[in-house]
């Protein structure tokens, strides 16, 4: 099994492929996708669990912003 952080990556690369790493281009799509699966999981937890993700939702995006960085960086500078 994928560890958490290489399924994240797995999906992010496949959303980038997607689009030729042209997020913008296809921003709607991508969005709805990550809302929905966001919203399943949300949906499939209890109230209590459900809230505390939602409270952790803020910080976890800003973590994957620079991480995403860390991604779209050239192979060789890292």
């Amino acid at each position: 099994m994928m560890s958490e952080r290489d399924l994240f990556d797995g999906i992010t690369n496949v959303a980038l492929a997607g689009c030729n790493a042209d997020v913008s281009a296809r921003r709607n799509s991508i969005w709805l996708a990550a809302t929905t699966l966001m919203a399943d999981v949300l949906r499939e937890a209890d109230p209590f669990t459900r809230e505390r993700l939602l409270q952790r939702l803020v910080p976890e995006l800003r973590d994957s912003i620079t991480h995403l960085s860390k991604l779209l960086s050239p192979k060789d500078a890292a």
